[in-house]
């Protein structure tokens, strides 16, 4: 499966219709904004790599917020890819709530334990473990 050729190729189309509608530039410029302060702390990861393992056989599909989704039917997993900041997140289907995305061994990480005992990840935390950076074409 040739999953990044196929997701750079959506980024064009994603890009292009973002431009077209105003509300949603300037809703995907905020989503963008915040993230952009931990991306460079994110561990980059090869797309096709990680579609061949939580999403195997999938078509990408561009949904309403322009992300593109990877999900192979009958799956509980799919994988969300910000197509503006070159990001993705393995997300689990059946977990109501916010937090429900997987690291990439596909386990749930919304606690963590420091000194024996349990507490829930601050916002930061959570999100270096389950966002990823996608590999340029060039990194591979």
């Amino acid at each position: 499966m040739d999953a990044k050729r196929k997701y750079t190729r959506l980024v064009q189309s994603v890009k292009e219709n973002i431009d077209k509608n105003v509300i949603k530039k300037k809703r995907i410029k905020n989503r963008n904004r915040h993230q952009a302060k931990n991306k460079e702390l994110w561990q980059k990861v090869n797309l096709d790599t990680l579609v061949e393992r939580f999403a195997p056989d999938s078509v990408p599909e561009i949904n309403s917020n322009g992300k593109i989704i990877f999900h192979t039917p009958g799956s509980n997993v799919q994988l969300v890819a910000e197509a503006t900041i070159g990001s993705v997140r393995i997300e689990r289907l059946d977990f109501s709530g916010q937090r429900r995305y997987l690291d990439l061994d596909g386990v749930l990480r919304n606690n963590i334990t420091v000194d024996g005992k349990t507490r829930g990840r601050t916002k930061e935390e959570y999100e270096l473990a389950t966002h990823f950076r996608i590999k340029k074409l060039n990194e591979m």
